[in-house]
This record gives structure tokens, sequence and C-alpha cells, in this order.
């Protein structure tokens, strides 16, 4: 009785999600090549799932007409993580999307802790992917575009952005129009700390010349049920089952909620810019508006799943 009784919550929760996406459909116009949004996705793409997700969020407002891809950076050390990404870029039609990989070294990397990467990368194309250092990346990226108009949303750790802020100050104040980070405003315990990366961290929000939206909802938003139907070849419903040890199931979906603030800008959150926020180094920095600001939600948690679940699980336009 419970298993029906789970079930039939699940489809209906799907059956909402379609819903859902079928109302936005009407509501979201595609953007003109002039004010669509440009995404450099900073990810880690290693650890947990939502990594994925918010790759497959990404590349669906993309086939909306609703952002433009740049590239892609990765600010882990998996050796398999190029092409697991890659695997994400072509199922969307988008295989030749430039990848930047960190070529540091991490304290205590997640190398090894990695349920999905392997799986992925074997789904990749056939053929090498274009991969170059990530500063390299971004340095030619971002000096082919206008002056104010390309969006970062970084899902992971901040080591790619230090190197590049240190390096290439200029150029980020000049192209760059807002940075969005997915971490926790007070104590963050994940993306602004891990691998001994305070200081860096302190370093971007302290010196970062342009708008810094941190975003830390989604952790209560679950996401990932709706791809237990989408076809055994799609990647990101491959992760999100290996993640969840063969079966496809929900997750909580921080990364992707940082993605559709960076496309959709304030359509489900307002930007708060009072208070301050604190790493666990004790370094604080104070929200100022138009500057430092964090998100909240101003929709209802079950829209937003619905909304991000369909994302997730729609069909690309061009199937490989």
């Amino acid at each position: 009785m419970k298993e029906r009784q789970a079930l039939c919550v699940q489809c209906a929760c799907v059956a909402l999600a379609a819903l859902v996406f079928a109302a936005n459909e009407s509501q979201a116009a595609p953007h003109t090549d002039a004010d669509m949004p440009k995404i450099i996705f900073e990810t880690d793409f290693t650890f947990d799932v939502d990594d994925v997700g918010a790759l497959a969020v990404l590349h669906a407002l993309a086939d909306r007409g609703e952002a433009d891809i740049l590239a892609i950076s990765y600010n882990e050390v998996q050796r398999n993580a190029a092409a697991a990404i890659r695997s994400v870029n072509a199922w969307y039609g988008r295989a030749d999307l430039p990848i930047g990989v960190f070529q540091g070294e991490l304290a205590q990397p997640d190398d090894e802790h990695s349920r999905y990467i392997d799986r992925l990368a074997q789904m990749a194309p056939d053929g090498d992917a274009v991969v170059e250092s990530s500063p390299d990346l971004y340095r030619r990226v971002l000096r082919a575009q206008p002056d104010a108009s390309v969006i970062i949303v970084s899902v992971g750790f901040l080591n790619n952005l230090y190197d590049l802020l240190r390096s290439d100050g200029e150029l980020v104040q000049a192209k760059v129009r807002k940075l969005v980070l997915m971490g926790g405003v007070r104590g963050d315990r994940f993306n602004f700390v891990r691998h001994n990366l305070a200081a860096q961290t302190q370093h971007v929000l302290t010196h970062w010349p342009t708008p810094v939206v941190v975003s830390q909802e989604g952790g209560d938003i679950h996401t990932g049920a709706g791809l237990r139907d989408a076809p055994a070849e799609n990647p990101v419903r491959e992760a999100y089952r290996l993640w969840w040890h063969g079966e496809v199931k929900s997750r909580s979906s921080w990364d992707q909620l940082a993605v559709l603030y960076g496309v959709r800008g304030d359509a489900y959150f307002e930007e708060v810019a009072s208070g301050e926020g604190q790493l666990r180094s004790g370094f604080t920095w104070q929200m100022q508006p138009g500057w430092r600001t964090y998100l909240r939600l101003r929709v209802d948690k079950r829209e937003l799943e619905a909304i991000t679940e369909a994302l997730m699980s729609v069909e690309p336009i061009s199937r490989p």
C-alpha cells in the first residue's frame, strides 16, 4: 500500500511538472540576440549530482532560446570529468562547446568519489573534446564578448575564478555583467571552503569587480524522479540512476536554481541586499544593493520544483 501511495504521489508530481512547464512555455519568450544571457557555467561536476541536473537545465533553457552557453569550466580534478561533461553537451546537440579544466592541485580532492563520471565519460561521442586550462578558456571567451555581457554561474569551488581574477581582473571588470555563486551565505560547509579554498573564496568575494549574487536556495526542492521515463542513453538520467545506486530518484536542486536565476533573473527570486555573509574562517562581507546580495524565493517551492523538474526532463530539440 505504501509503495502504491508513493507511486501515486510521484505520478502527480510529474503531471504537475508537465502542466507548469506548459504554462511557462507561453510565458518565457525567447530572447533576442542583443539581450540573451551569455552564460559561462563553472562546475565541480563530481561529488553531487545536482551539477548534472543544472547543466541539463541550462541546455534546456538554451534550446528554448533563453540563453547562449559560451563555455563550461570545471574546478575539480577528476580525470574523466571533461568527457563526462561532453556527454551531456552532446546529448543536447552541443558536443563542441568549449570546456576548461582546473590544472592545479586540490587538498583532499574528490577525484575517486564520483558515482557517475566514469560511466558518463564512456557515453561521450567519439573524438576528443577541445579542453584547455580554465583561465585560458575564460580569457579567450571573454575577449570575444561585448562589454558587460557575460554572466558566470558558479556551482562549484572558486579556484578557477580566483586564478582568473588574479591574472586578468581588468578583463573580468570589462566583460562580466554578474557573478552568481551557489553557496551558503553564512557558514557554508562545501563550495566556499572545501579543499582548503576559504582564502580563495574570500579573495573573490572581496575583490570581484562586478555584482556578486549568492544563491543558497534549493535544499528542499527535490528533482530528478521525472527522468525515470527518459531514454536509457540520456546521460542525465544515467547520472541520477548511478547516484542513487540503480534507481532514478530526486535529489536537492541547489545548482539548478542558481542556473535559473542566472538565466531568468528575478522571475522566481528576490535579491536581499541587507545583512552580512560569513565564512567559517570568520571572514564577513556586507550585503549592498546592486553589488553583493543573496537570493530568497518569492514563489511557492512546489511550483519551482515542477519548473525545474520539467526543464531537466524535456527532450532536447536536437537529439544526437
